[in-house]
């Protein structure tokens, strides 16, 4: 990662590192330059010269050392794909550092070379079968491949602040009404400014943007030279009132690397003060990357001070002591990894955000949210997803108090590793109920139905039936819902539906069969076996389905008419259809319905079936109207069809005896 989103300058190496380095290039070798350029963090200047060492080198295990520094030179300034190309040759010509192995599958995942990127996992397993940030490297594979974490977020890059030829990151909000940004950048507004060395861009410098009246973002003007000096400056975070300024600044020399440091400076009167270092830890500790919380009394950090899990880890400091700050706590495993956990950022409700590359994620940089279980005791961690989280780099989040809406930076679409700042919002969920209310035998529309739609929110409101039989209706988030279609002269229907739990938007579309209470209600699914009167299992869902609806008509008080065709002479039709008729009325009363709503009556052949508008468009042997008596059941051809006429007329019907009266 680009280290200038570390600490916006050098970066102490590791002792075990700076021996190895010194081993393979030491001064006075041909590559002493590139060597020392390196050890000061002069990352782009450094490059330069390995590739021209590189091209030299005749020795495969050296050209194997150089290569895995030009690796890192380009992974450190946020070029995967060069970094990547590097890696693969140290590897090749067998340099002894392992580390080579793992930076090479990293920076293949953050450049979409999945298959390379696992190969080169598993490899370095291997040799190092519980290096974690290998695991979650594999496990980061499964999260692309699935893409379980895609959110309903919208992303844009912002025009206004984002200056795309140079790196522009860590935006945060200056204001109660979010109508200011400081951010950093690494803009050059003068031709003859020098080049940063560590990126080959401007130096680092904070910068504040205002809306206009038009709400856009006007040209973002730096701070005052107190605040940006020759050094570089960047990683702002402001207090809740806005009086206090907390940022990074990385002092420089040449010769020597330095540590970043955290300083602080007060706002009077709508100037901002002198800036005064913040000492916590002890001296010559790399501090960078400051947050404070809302209350003032915390304040967050990225050090790489002894205690840590490796890499830069995030730490918390309480207010207090004799330099205003307490002893320094690391944030603990959940949080912090082998690799590098950075940009921390405290929310409105106290909850921490902040960047890693060793977290399971989509490769570089993500952006993730620690919530503390107050249950468990401990936070838990969760990737903030796509498309917040890109193959690139994404850190420096800020967000509107509460709302779901703020800004974060990401190298995103850029091949040079330069950082813009873009937006994100989660648009409100949105849900709607729509349908048509129909006559079932008439399958025409019902005009004069209504609709009573009642929540759990408090919703209890009356819909009419449009004149097509149509209706709709908004409805709210996380709300259970139950709504009655009623009707005169017809059954009233009862539906339920919810929006718990939805995480996307959803219309909820309805066709409602109202059944007129003065036809005869013939399910279709209730079937007799020939000459047998017991229920299947199809013939009881339809009569679950029917006491349903009793449930809710409970006025209706219905004849169960059972009908034979084909069954024996007339008693033994009538005898059996009886029979079927009293077993519908046992399995109701079983499913709670009174025995004063029912009634059973075997009908036998003496009422055979009149055909309707829907059995004839299902049966095309059948025609509308036809009265599907025994000698009309003799011409129609086929057998099959014959077999089908006589399970139409073997039926139950439901009559409505009576209905009371509404008051």
């Amino acid at each position: 990662m680009p280290i200038y989103k570390i600490a916006f300058l050098k970066i102490v190496l590791p002792i075990i590192l700076l021996s190895l380095l010194t081993m393979g290039c030491g001064g006075g070798s041909k590559f002493s330059n590139a060597n020392k350029a390196y050890l000061i963090g002069e990352y782009d200047r450094a490059a330069k010269q390995f590739k021209k060492a590189y091209k030299k080198e005749k020795n495969r295990y050296t050209k194997g050392e150089i290569a895995f520094y030009l690796g890192e030179c380009y992974r450190i300034t946020n070029k995967p794909k060069k970094a990547a190309g590097y890696y693969s040759k140290s590897v090749r010509y067998k340099y002894e550092v392992i580390e080579a192995e793992l930076y090479y599958a990293d920076t293949q995942l953050a450049s979409g070379k999945y298959e390379e990127a696992i190969e080169a996992y598993q490899s370095y397993l291997e040799k190092k079968a519980l290096d974690r940030r290998a695991q979650n490297g594999i496990a980061s594979y499964a999260l692309i491949l699935n893409d379980s974490l895609k959110t309903r977020y919208q992303v844009e890059k912002v025009k206004g602040l984002s200056n795309t030829r140079y790196s522009d990151f860590s935006p945060g909000y200056a204001s109660s009404d979010y109508d200011q940004v400081y951010f950093s950048s690494m803009r050059t507004e003068k031709k003859s400014r020098k080049r940063n060395r560590v990126t080959g861009q401007g130096g680092s410098n904070i910068y504040v943007s205002r809306i206009d009246a038009k709400g856009k973002w006007t040209d973002a003007e730096p701070l005052a030279e107190t605040i940006n000096t020759t050094f570089d400056e960047g990683s702002a975070t402001m207090s809740d009132d806005g009086k206090e300024m907390y940022f990074t600044r990385c002092p420089y020399d040449n010769e020597k690397p330095l540590s970043a440091e955290i300083y602080m400076v007060s706002r009077s009167g709508g100037k901002w003060g002198e800036p005064s270092q913040i000492s916590i830890g002890g001296d010559s500790l790399l501090l960078a990357h400051p947050a404070i919380s809302p209350d003032g009394n915390t304040l967050y950090f990225v050090s790489d001070m002894p205690g840590g899990e490796g890499g830069k880890d995030i730490w918390k400091a309480e207010k207090g002591g004799e330099s205003g700050w307490g002893e320094p706590i690391n944030m603990g495993n959940l949080i912090n990894t082998p690799g590098d956990e950075m940009f921390p950022y405290v929310r409105t409700d106290g909850t921490l955000y902040f960047a890693s590359n060793a977290h399971v994620g989509y490769g570089g940089l993500d952006i993730y949210r620690a919530v503390f279980d107050e249950e468990v005791g401990y936070h838990r961690v969760h990737n903030l997803g796509k498309p917040i989280n890109s193959e690139s780099d994404d850190f420096g989040i800020a967000f509107k108090g509460m709302e779901e809406e703020g800004l974060f930076s990401s190298s995103r679409g850029s091949s040079k590793g330069v950082d813009n700042i873009y937006s994100f919002i989660l648009p409100k969920l949105e849900f709607s109920m729509k349908g048509e209310v129909i006559s079932q035998s008439e399958e025409t529309p019902i005009a004069d139905a209504y609709i009573r739609l009642i929540g759990t929110d408090g919703t209890n409101v009356k819909l009419n039936i449009r004149s097509d039989g149509t209706f709709g209706a908004k409805l709210a988030k996380q709300t259970d819902y139950v709504f009655m279609v009623a009707s005169k002269g017809y059954f009233n229907h009862k539906q339920k539906l919810s929006t718990v739990g939805l995480s996307d938007n959803k219309e909820f579309d309805f066709e409602i069969s109202l059944m007129k209470m003065e036809d005869a209600i013939v399910f279709q699914n209730i079937h007799f076996t020939k000459n047998k009167f017991e229920l299947n299992d199809d013939s009881k869902q339809e009569l679950d389905r029917l006491a349903a609806i009793l449930d809710i008509n409970q006025s209706i008080v219905l004849e169960i008419a059972a009908h034979a065709s084909d069954e024996g002479d007339d008693t033994e039709a009538i005898v059996l259809s009886q029979q079927r008729a009293e077993q519908v009325m046992e399995y109701l009363l079983s499913k709670g319905v009174k025995t004063e709503r029912l009634s059973a009556r075997g009908y036998g052949n003496s009422q055979p079936i009149t055909v309707t508008k829907r059995m004839a468009r299902k049966n095309d042997f059948l025609q509308e109207g036809t009265v599907l008596n025994d000698n009309m059941i003799r011409r129609i051809r086929g057998n099959s069809n014959k077999r089908k006429a006589h399970e139409l007329n073997r039926r139950i019907e439901f009559k409505v005896k009576k209905e009371e009266k509404e008051s």
